[in-house]
């Protein structure tokens, strides 16, 4: 099964992921992900969940979804999937921006509560309106469906006697850190999540004869990069919980924040990984 047949589902793939690992950059890079995940699983083991009706839940749930995140862009970028990598990372981010602003005020759950009830009358509004584009998709039972959620919501709305609003995550990550919104949010938004020139243009390269051809095999031309923002994205989400959930591990964080202005920032050059996919 050839990865000309198979793609990245293709056993070759595990050349190139090996072959990753004999690029000094790259394997010290992967090993500090590592160190990092197996640090996020202790402060899971050890922390454990507050209880269901403690708001401060929410920081454990939206941590694991960023550690997950962060292992799901590691083993992407192994393979080397790194647009992939990079719209994954968004997610991760908006999470951790989600965990500063829980750390600084838990009663940041309601506006997340809010924005749960907004969205959910909203996509059954916008489905209504325009219901006969959907038949015959729409079952009856469906509909009913719908039209229950929108006077639950509207009803939940009038008990919490305030207008339910989405998010607005810019607002809010200008609010608690803007560090992070400036560098890794913005730069996975406009590089990873949203379709435009700059991210389509990663799917395209010139060859050796100077031809355009269709990147269509694993990319590692901004391997360090990505294994970067991963690491740092952990990072931010893993300091405001320990700040609140977990405050021994406080140091330890801190310490991965030194080590990672340590590591090395740049790309190798003129390195080869595998040949599983050449033109």
């Amino acid at each position: 099964m050839a990865f000309q047949t198979d793609g990245f589902l293709s056993p070759e793939m595990e050349e190139f992921t090996t072959g990753l690992r004999k690029v000094s950059a790259y394997k010290l890079w992967f090993e500090f992900a590592e160190e990092l995940n197996r640090l996020g699983w202790e402060m899971l083991a050890v922390h454990g969940p507050p209880a269901a009706n403690d708001p401060r839940l929410w920081i454990s749930l939206l941590f694991v979804r960023a550690h997950r995140s962060f292992q799901a862009a590691i083993i992407l970028s192994e393979k080397g999937i790194l647009s992939d990598a990079r719209a994954v990372l968004r997610s991760a981010v908006e999470g951790a921006i989600a965990l500063h602003a829980l750390a600084h005020n838990i009663a940041f759950v309601d506006q997340l509560e809010d924005a749960h009830h907004f969205n959910r009358r909203k996509q059954a509004n916008d489905v209504l309106r325009n219901k006969d584009e959907y038949e015959p998709a729409l079952t009856q039972s469906q509909v009913d469906e719908m039209k229950a959620a929108i006077r639950e919501v509207d009803a939940e709305e009038r008990a919490a006697n305030r207008k339910f609003c989405k998010i607005n995550w810019a607002d809010v990550a200008t609010k608690h850190c803007p560090a992070l919104y400036q560098t890794l949010y913005r730069l996975l938004s406009n590089d990873g999540t949203h379709t435009n020139i700059i991210a389509a243009k990663r799917f395209v390269k010139l060859n050796e004869t100077g031809q355009w051809i269709l990147q269509i095999g694993p990319d590692f031309s901004d391997m360090v990069e990505v294994v970067q923002m991963a690491c740092m994205a952990f990072i931010w989400a893993a300091e405001p919980f320990t700040r609140i959930l977990a405050s021994q591990f406080q140091r330890r964080v801190a310490d991965k924040l030194r080590q990672f202005g340590e590591m090395p920032g740049n790309e190798p050059t003129d390195v080869r990984v595998s040949k599983i996919y050449d033109e």
